[in-house]
Formats: C-alpha cells, structure tokens, sequence
C-alpha cells in the first residue's frame, strides 16, 4: 500500500514538473527588424561632402584627393585633423539608420511642418561616380531626441538621432582643422 502511494505521488509530481516546464518555456522572440536607412552608400564612394547651416550662412567643404584622404575645400586646402574626422564621418555620411520613415510622398506643407522647406542643415554628398545627392535636414523632433531629415530624391521623411546631427553640425561650427605644427 506505501508502495502504491509512493508511486502515484510520484507520478503527480513528474505530471506537474512537465506541465511546469512546458508552460514556463519563453515564447520564441520574433526575428529582428532590418535596420532601415534614410539612404545608403558605400564610404569609399564619397569624393566630396558639403554641409551648409542655412539659417546661420555658415557652411564647410571637404574633398577626397587620390592619396584617399580628405583635404578642406577652402584654401589653402589643408588636410583635415585625422584625430577629428577618423573614418567615422564618411560612415556616419554613407547612409545614418533610421527607427522610421514617418511620411511617405510628404506634400510641401508637411514638409515646412518638420521645418524641411527652410532646413536647419543641407548635406551636399558627391560620388565618385558623379551622382550628387541632396540631403535636407529639418527641424529636431518634440522631445529633441530626433530630427526629421528628407531622402535625397524623395519626399519621404524619416527620423535620425540627434547625435547624427550633432556631430555634422560640429564640422561646421568646429571645423577639423590640422593642430599647429611649431
């Protein structure tokens, strides 16, 4: 008779041990979301960057010369300072990603809306190939987490982080001029 107790509280207990582990198991977590870009190029095929600050008049150039370094494009032309520009600003330049694209085929009053008809940053990208893309960058998002910016060629506007917009904006108030040779 223990015996057969023992037994069937055993059995209780293994039928409650698996209900526990299968109903415990986590929920397969679904596929991550490819990361979206505002646009894409490779960094290599940069040869020239201009970003302007239309609303202060104030703007900076810089060109790839063929020893494949970048040069300022003002006289007299010196080489930018490669603690400064690295090659995270032809990376940041080659395409910022995006949490979204928050309008599509945007009409020209959205547009001036998310301050794009008179924007706060104009990026000027020229490829080696030729190919010149505009990029227009508006006003930060309510909370100053984002700003809107406009594909090249498109009336889509999507978000990027401020930081993106920090960091170009820094080039041009802070150029990356070489330090001082003595």
């Amino acid at each position: 008779m223990r015996l057969r107790n023992i037994l069937i509280l055993l059995a209780v207990l293994l039928a409650l041990g698996g209900y526990f582990y299968i109903d415990s198991r986590p929920e397969p977590s679904p596929p991550p979301k490819p990361q979206l870009y505002v646009w894409l190029v490779e960094m290599e095929e940069l040869q020239k960057i201009k970003i302007e600050l239309p609303r202060e008049s104030k703007s900076q150039a810089f060109s790839k010369r063929e020893d494949r370094f970048w040069y300022f494009d003002e006289p007299p032309q010196p080489k930018v300072d490669m603690q400064r520009w690295g090659g995270g600003i032809p990376l940041l330049l080659s395409g910022p990603g995006t949490n979204r694209v928050i309008s599509e085929n945007t009409t020209g009053e959205t547009l001036a809306k998310f301050g794009l008809t008179q924007p706060l940053m104009q990026i000027t990208l020229t490829l080696e190939s030729g190919k010149v893309l505009d990029i227009k960058v508006g006003d930060s998002t309510p909370d100053g987490s984002n700003f809107y910016v406009q594909a090249p060629g498109s009336n889509d506007v999507a978000l990027v982080d401020y930081t993106w917009f920090q960091v170009l904006e820094r080039l041009v108030r802070d150029p990356p001029y070489p330090p001082p040779t003595d």
